[in-house]
């Protein structure tokens, strides 16, 4: 796997979201007229239940000039219950949280958003009975959002793991596992993750043949595997699967 020697520069500072802007935008990335920010990456993922298709992620991922942001938005209907959920994660250059948003408006109102506060990160809860709760987190503001149902924010997770947990050697790259503490709102509770590399695959994308990196996520025993190209792919993450629980996540 070839990689810039830009990574290498922003892994030593250990920058979570911002490298992603810093090592994988290219130079025809889109650029907002009014605060140049720039695209990461911006589509959909289609969620997939024992071969059935329940459900689809839109997202959207950019560097604006202060801070850069991920937003998405989820729709499911399994054919028995339908959920449509939002949500919005700033994050800035030097990796700490700025805020987190999340809403729910199918199966029922709901609402939740992280912010830091005396170097911690409170949680503000508005369940379906509107009694609003608050869950303070003895985290540290770089703590890493890693909410129920919102893929992409695996993908930032992987980003942030090929920029700070590999190193360049002979013109490859050697990962070995790293930990990552986590935060997931919805259940509010903090964890931690670990991240590594196994195997180089090739993997069909829309017909196509690509290089891709395996890539699995171990949360406590759930196992996640993950594909995400190569530079000439920008590093974006082409499928995921908890298998498990026979749930594969597609790129559209």
């Amino acid at each position: 796997m070839k990689v810039p020697g830009r990574i290498v520069l922003f892994a030593l500072f250990s920058f979570a979201f911002f490298v992603t802007t810093a090592a994988f935008v290219s130079a025809s990335d889109q650029k907002d007229k009014k605060g140049g920010s720039k695209v990461v990456d911006s589509g959909s993922f289609g969620i997939f239940v024992g071969g059935k298709r329940i459900g689809t992620e839109t997202f959207h991922i950019e560097q604006r000039p202060d801070f850069s942001v991920a937003t998405s938005e989820i729709k499911v209907d399994d054919g028995k219950t339908k959920a449509v959920q939002s949500s919005e994660m700033q994050v800035l250059p030097n990796g700490e949280l700025r805020s987190y948003n999340w809403k729910s408006s199918l199966p029922q109102k709901e609402e939740s958003s992280v912010e830091p506060k005396d170097q911690l990160l409170v949680e503000h809860v508005t369940p379906a009975d509107q009694k609003k709760i608050d869950f303070p987190h003895v985290l540290p503001l770089s703590t890493v959002i890693l909410d129920d149902n919102v893929f992409s924010q695996r993908e930032i997770l992987v980003w942030r793991y090929l920029a700070t947990g590999c190193v360049v050697k002979n013109g490859g790259r050697l990962c070995g596992a790293s930990h990552f503490g986590i935060l997931v709102p919805q259940q509010h509770v903090a964890s931690e993750v670990t991240v590594e590399l196994v195997a180089r695959e090739k993997l069909m994308v829309k017909g196509a043949e690509h290089d891709a990196n395996r890539i699995k996520i171990d949360s406590e025993g759930v196992i996640w595997m993950v594909w995400v190209g190569d530079d000439i792919d920008d590093f974006k993450v082409f499928k995921m699967t908890i298998p498990a629980n026979s749930v594969e996540i597609v790129r559209d």
